[in-house]
């Protein structure tokens, strides 16, 4: 199966966005009757950001903490077996562990319709996010933009999850341009009201906020209007317009969970790719057919061969590097300039025989943040190439979207990322069918 549109109906890009829910007049970003943790359960239910773990680590994780979050919204790279595990066994499993929660009384509601504000201390800086819920028609009607594909069978096991779970805790991160006006209130609140809940590492520190009632229009006012980009979360935002698009007439699934950044403040990763060459050859071979479509020079180490600007892709191959200079952009579209896409143009199909569209693509994605050891272990064991890209910028990633372009998944990794298992959004059906929605 091949991936449609991020926000396609399921099965492919061809069905419309969305077959109904919303008002004409709603707001862009809307308070919710949503749950917290409670501080004295954080350390046990927050979850760490599913694309930093491999699946073993994952499986590891749950093992170890039933209590953790990721119990809800494992996949089935994360069960013993994989595929062998069908996406009901997963949503009961999901079901149950969301239960276990909701009796041991892990979550505890505002009381109230309210916003949050979601705060990210690390070393690049900090950052500050509106947490909400948005229409989901706004994919639709241009107020949301997007800017990845998406790989059809994820965002079809989110959305059987969405629905058969009935909750939602990992809220789609958007960017909205930064302005004064925003970051004054944001400010106003943060500098005037403790913090609910504080939690995190050394390295990153998590601070939220309930928004005070006399804070709430002002924060919903200064994000109409706007339009919104989505910067993680393509999966789960093809899974609410399905689910909206399956039951049009279920007004809690006519928004949805997300947490909205001012773009100055985001820092961009790279998405590194770990390609399974579907020629049966020899590295030298390998090296000798990227060197035919590309120029590929050796590097002495990886700390060489990393890419230091646009254009140049850092090559692993069987225990040595290479420095690999992609071919001039097959268009003109914001898109086609991208380093992920050109690599994909004119090395992982031509030379390599992928389609990374396509269902189970032999494509693997490690984070910049992994490192070039974890990924020579990976390529070691899988006998795979790994290619090293430079980052985007928050503004390329805004210009794809605005011409509504779509790169191939996983092009783009904000770090640091919201954890899940800090909010909770009810949906009122499976686990949560005994509470009234938020």
């Amino acid at each position: 199966m091949t991936s449609g549109p991020a926000v396609a109906g399921g099965g492919g890009g061809d069905e419309p966005l969305v077959a109904g829910g919303g008002g004409g007049d709603e707001p862009l970003v809307a308070p919710f009757s949503g749950w917290l943790v409670r501080p004295d359960w954080a350390g046990r239910v927050i979850s760490r950001a599913y694309d930093n773990l491999s699946p073993q680590q994952r499986r590891t994780l749950i093992e170890a903490n039933p209590y953790s979050y990721m119990n809800v919204t494992r996949s089935q790279d994360d069960r013993p077996g994989g595929d062998h595990h069908s996406y009901e066994d997963l949503v009961a499993e999901g079901a149950a562990a969301l239960t276990r929660l909701l009796e041991a009384q892990a979550f505890a509601p505002t009381g109230r319709p309210a916003l949050y504000l979601y705060r990210l201390d690390h070393e690049q800086g900090t950052q500050t996010g509106v947490v909400g819920t948005v229409p989901v028609r706004g994919f639709a009607d241009g107020r949301i933009r997007i800017h990845e594909n998406v790989h059809d069978e994820r965002a079809d096991l989110l959305t059987t999850h969405l629905l058969g779970v009935g909750a939602t805790s990992s809220p789609v991160a958007m960017t909205v341009r930064s302005s004064t006006e925003l970051e004054e209130v944001l400010f106003e609140v943060t500098s005037t009201v403790a913090a609910d809940l504080e939690f995190g590492s050394e390295t990153v520190r998590h601070q939220v906020w309930t928004v005070p009632e006399s804070h709430t229009r002002p924060v919903v006012e200064t994000l109409d209007d706007r339009v919104l980009y989505v910067t993680d979360g393509h999966h789960r935002s093809a899974a609410a317009v399905r689910a909206l698009t399956g039951h049009p007439g279920n007004p809690a699934l006519a928004r949805t969970l997300a947490v909205v950044f001012p773009d100055e403040q985001l820092h961009v990763q790279a998405f590194h790719r770990l390609a399974l060459d579907q020629h049966p050859r020899s590295t030298a071979g390998r090296l000798d057919a990227l060197s035919r479509a590309a120029e590929v020079t050796p590097a002495c180490s990886a700390a060489d061969a990393y890419p230091r600007a646009r254009g140049i892709v850092g090559v692993y191959i069987a225990g040595s590097w290479h420095k690999l200079g992609l071919p001039p952009p097959a268009g003109h579209r914001a898109v086609d300039h991208l380093d992920v896409e050109r690599l994909r143009q004119s090395i992982l199909g031509p030379v390599l025989g992928l389609d990374e569209l396509a269902h189970r693509s032999a494509v693997e994605y490690l984070p910049e943040s992994a490192g070039a050891q974890e990924m020579a272990a990976r390529c070691d064991a899988g006998g795979k190439v790994g290619f090293a890209l430079h980052p985007m910028t928050v503004r390329e990633l805004m210009a794809v979207a605005d011409e509504g372009g779509l790169m191939p998944p996983k092009s783009s990794f904000f770090a640091p990322k919201p954890r899940s298992g800090v909010f909770l959004r009810v949906i009122g059906q499976g686990a949560t069918a005994h509470l009234p929605r938020s």
